[in-house]
């Protein structure tokens, strides 16, 4: 006997007739057709298309999404992974929009329909404005990031295509939604069927996986949301992000390895020594044991004996620290930072010892501007010509844009997402510039022209040593005031904080600048208009020029800074640091293209992209100091120290003393490729799998095969050690008590 539905599961007829019971091969009635139907034949019904409706969704917002540059390619791999992910949670989420009556399914469906379309149409633009993908655990910073309302309609408009394909889902189902309304009174023989279709078609993906290293070590190792999602598509990579935030992510499990010591591949040809002349107050080492200072042995007449110069360490009892520690992951963090070769002191050591010491992160600044047109800022070129000059320093883009650039110039550790700042302000850090200089009993101050809050700043910087942190909201002005643009004003914030901390030396002040902050263009960045008669003449595109523009800023900044030291009479007792927090990645691959004179094609790939400059200077100096060892951010903190002749252990930093002996390395995160690396011998790009070696460096090919090995070991150990110094609090178990012997 076949019964037919009446409207009590929301169902009245209007789409087909009623369903009769459903017992194997029963017949449905008013349905057209009797006796048992394929799975194929049940699903294409009228009543039942709406079945297909999250599949076939998602399969288009992935592929609209790939097409425009959303996500990293993979070939037929990555089509085949996104397709069977695709199908698997398209199947489940139509499963669970059959559960309820049709009124109630309707409005899942909408609002399935609704996320799914937002979160495909905020990673789209948050990568072409960001370079990176967003990462849902700074979803904290969401409202922070509104303050770049201007930027996110600029990147709306120039990807108006995409924005609009991503959004016909949601208007379809909207407009003719009712005709594919839920398949009600689906059997439950169909949902059952979904929910296999849907394990069927995530276990093939699966399986395939496990027979791809590169595919399981992308799924299952350290997270590198863009790559994941080229790979298994943004649904998938949304997913896994969603599932680290919640339950923690996967770390690295390797061995641990230290690092090789010297150059494996003969002579060192690759000029990474330090040149260049003490200035004329520093003092050589006392080597002739009489007192003289003169180093030689004045009754023997003897030739002096070399300098022998002892290590930057600490007296860290390591093999207690490692008898008593009773977690498995600091222990293993002793043992590895207690194997670390540490760097040894240097000709340079204490130099600036007793110093001012003003040190800025630049935003978005290159130093190909600088470069290419030195008359429009000839502080900086002065600063960088000469003082101890890095021409080979790189800028990671670490995973967290700002926050992450600005991390690790103020830790000397790197982490790979924004909320790093944030979640350093309940830790310890004893070799943060603030707390060294506030230990040596300097007057110490931070100051940002942008929001007091942003990225946390107020809850890290004063960890950080800051206590004294100015910034807009906190002392150094509020929104909508006289000198609130977009961005705000570098000289401003010079003319508005000096007053602070020139009449009581010694000092530090740390700066965070904004006027080089995107979008570049003359009518979006106030700087850039306010200085583009100047640049009127350059033969570059518009929004070339305004990057140009307005870096002229804080090129008056530090000329302002500068004057009112040289009247104060301190000029030559105040170094000045300064490195970038991340390259103009707001400027497109054409225009990147024109300004580093690099090949467009995966110009954001491309490692030479990353290159920028960064100085130490101080006016007292003599000679320059060029420094060619590849070089980047973790290596700024520990080089200021030994300068400053600071007690630290520089085992405990990522980087190195830039003037020591020691080989540096570059840890490279790019656009879409992660973890590559550059060494005085050569870079790796993982993208390519190549070495490229440096110049004058020759290598076999079982040589090249293990030095390439072994340092990606040492760049995975590297990285398991400088996220589980922020996640763990590391250097509370290093100095249970504290340090304090600066």
């Amino acid at each position: 006997m076949n019964r037919g539905y009446g409207t009590g599961n929301g169902y009245d007829g209007r789409y087909g007739g009623g369903y009769g019971s459903y017992r194997g091969g029963s017949t449905y009635k008013n349905g057209g057709y009797k006796g048992k139907k394929s799975f194929l034949q049940r699903m294409l019904r009228r009543n039942r298309a709406f079945l297909f409706w999250f599949p076939v969704m998602l399969v288009y917002e992935e592929f609209v999404y790939r097409i425009f540059g959303g996500g990293v390619g993979a070939g037929l791999a990555g089509f085949f992974f996104t397709l069977c992910f695709s199908l698997a949670v398209g199947c489940f989420l139509t499963f669970l929009s059959t559960l309820f009556l049709n009124k109630i399914n309707v409005y899942i469906v909408i609002a399935l329909t609704a996320i799914i379309s937002l979160v495909f149409e905020v990673q789209l633009i948050y990568t072409a404005q960001f370079t990176q993908m967003f990462r849902w655990a700074t979803i904290g910073h969401a409202g922070e990031v509104t303050d770049f309302w201007r930027e996110t309609l600029q990147r709306i408009g120039m990807n108006i295509v995409p924005v609009v394909l991503l959004l016909v889902p949601l208007v379809f189902y909207c407009v003719w939604g009712r005709s594919l309304a839920p398949a009600l009174g689906t059997p439950l023989r169909v949902k059952l069927e979904l929910l296999i279709l849907a394990l069927m078609f995530h276990l093939t993906a699966l399986a395939g996986i496990v027979t791809s290293k590169n595919a399981d070590d992308l799924y299952h190792g350290v997270f590198q949301p863009e790559q994941v999602s080229g790979y298994f598509g943004l649904v998938t990579e949304t997913r896994l992000d969603l599932k680290y935030l919640m339950f923690g992510a996967p770390v690295d499990d390797g061995p641990d390895v230290v690092g090789p010591t010297g150059n494996p591949f003969g002579p060192n040809t690759s000029g990474n020594e330090p040149s260049g002349d003490l200035p004329s107050d520093s003092t050589p080492a006392d080597t002739s044991g009489d007192g003289t200072g003169t180093g030689v042995d004045t009754e023997q007449s003897e030739p002096p004996k070399p300098v022998v110069y002892g290590d930057n360490v600490l007296d860290i009892d390591w093999a207690s620290l490692i008898a008593n520690e009773k977690d498995g992951d600091i222990k293993a963090a002793h043992e590895y930072f207690s194997a670390v070769t540490p760097t040894k002191q240097n000709e340079y050591t204490g130099l600036f010892k007793g110093k001012n010491l003003i040190q800025l992160t630049l935003e978005g600044f290159s130093s190909i501007v600088v470069e290419k047109e030195p008359e429009l800022y000839p502080t900086l070129y002065k600063m960088m010509h000469e003082g101890f000059y890095m021409p080979t320093y790189y800028n990671s883009l670490w995973g967290g844009s700002t926050a992450t650039g600005e991390y690790v110039s103020m830790t000397g550790e790197f982490y790979n997402n924004a909320d790093c700042l944030k979640m350093s302000a309940d830790n310890y850090w004893p070799f943060a510039l603030g707390n060294v200089f506030n230990g040596l009993d300097y007057t110490v101050y931070a100051f940002h022209n942008h929001t007091y809050t942003y990225y946390g700043r107020d809850k890290s910087h004063p960890n950080f040593g800051y206590e004294n942190y100015i910034a807009i909201g906190s002392g150094l002005g509020e929104k909508g005031d006289d000198w609130d643009t977009w961005p705000r004003s570098d000289l401003e914030l010079g003319k508005r904080s000096i007053d602070y901390y020139i009449d009581h030396t010694p000092f530090h002040a740390y700066y965070m600048t904004v006027s080089g902050h995107a979008n570049y263009s003359f009518s979006g960045n106030t700087m850039a208009k306010r200085h583009q008669s100047e640049v009127a003449d350059l033969n570059y595109s518009d929004n070339v020029k305004a990057y140009f523009a307005c870096q002229i800023e804080v090129e008056e900044m530090l000329e302002y800074l500068v004057q009112r030291l040289d009247e104060a009479g301190i000029l030559d007792d105040t170094v000045f640091v300064f490195n970038a927090d991340h390259f103009p990645y707001a400027l497109s691959e054409s225009e990147l293209a024109e300004l580093y004179g690099l090949p467009e094609d995966n110009i954001r790939n491309n490692l030479e992209l990353y290159r920028n400059g960064a100085a130490i200077w101080c006016s007292s100096m003599e000679k320059p100091v060029e420094i060619t060892k590849p070089c980047s951010a973790m290596d700024i903190i520990p080089t200021v120290l030994n300068l400053f002749g600071v007690n630290y252990d520089s085992r405990l930093f990522m980087g190195v003393d830039l003037n020591s002996t020691a080989d540096s390395l570059v840890i490279l995160n790019c656009a879409t490729t992660y973890w590559s690396w550059i060494t005085p011998y050569g870079s790796y790009d993982t993208g390519t799998k190549k070495f490229t070696p440096a110049p004058g460096i020759t290598v076999s090919d079982s040589d090249l095969s293990n030095y390439v090995s072994q340092m990606n070991s040492v760049v995975s150990t590297k990285r398991k050690y400088s996220f589980r110094i922020l996640d763990e609090d590391y250097f509370k178990y290093v100095f249970p008590s504290g340090f304090s012997g600066y």
